[in-house]
């Protein structure tokens, strides 16, 4: 018997090759999406996720982060980063 092109007894088959595939795209989206995300907006959100009263949440919203890696020349609080949608 002769087998079909590219299925070969060291060929893995095309469902594993699809689902590898799909774990990639799907890792290569969030490594952009962690890039684009600014140190600021990922020390707000770290603060508002351990805020457990509307009180915490409202001091998180007055502080304004360190600038991180690169020093900010615009340093907003996370209540405007939070308000103007700049997530990431």
């Amino acid at each position: 018997m002769t087998q079909p092109t590219g299925s070969g007894p060291g060929t893995p088959p095309k469902r594993v090759l699809l689902g590898a595939m799909v774990v990639l795209v799907l890792a290569a989206a969030l490594l952009m999406l962690r890039v684009n995300t600014s140190h600021a907006a990922r020390e707000c959100a770290a603060r508002y996720r351990a805020a457990r009263t509307a009180a915490d949440s409202a001091g998180v919203d007055t502080l304004v982060p360190g600038s991180g890696e690169t020093p900010d020349l615009e340093a907003h609080s996370c209540g405007f980063i939070r308000k103007s949608a700049r997530w990431r």
